[in-house]
């Protein structure tokens, strides 16, 4: 992966595409209403090996520590859920797996957006979301 996060990255969603009926898939009515309208700031950071995610919302903040390979459990608003991280080229993906569903994430940057394509495993549904570095 071409190094942009030797540094602090930040990005601001721009738009989305189906995130309304994406969060349909497990998230309570009144947290996804909050989390459709907000608009998210995503902050990518790697030290060594080990990378950082963290994405700032109305409702809350939600942060990934990973080093590629490994499986970090984290608290979603639909319960714990296991994350599995790789990266090829420009990619991070991402495999969520709860009890009650399964997320690919993918996170595509280039030299000013990031562009996270979303897909609920057992419905289909797939969302686009584009953001701009700032």
């Amino acid at each position: 992966m071409r190094d942009y996060h030797g540094r602090r990255r930040k990005y601001v969603l721009n738009i989305s595409w189906f995130f309304s009926q994406f969060s349909e898939e497990g998230v309570p009515l009144i947290p996804r209403k909050m989390v459709v309208a907000s608009n998210p700031v995503v902050e990518v950071r790697r030290d060594g090996d080990t990378w950082t995610i963290r994405m700032n919302t109305l409702v809350r903040t939600v942060e990934y520590v990973f080093e590629p390979g490994q499986t970090v459990e984290t608290e979603t608003m639909g319960g714990m859920a296991q994350n599995v991280f790789t990266i090829e080229d420009d990619k991070i993906m991402q495999t969520q797996k709860s009890d009650t569903y399964t997320t690919e994430v993918i996170r595509q940057f280039t030299e000013d957006s990031l562009i996270m394509t979303i897909t609920h495993v057992e419905s289909g549904i797939i969302c686009h979301r584009y953001f701009r570095r700032l």
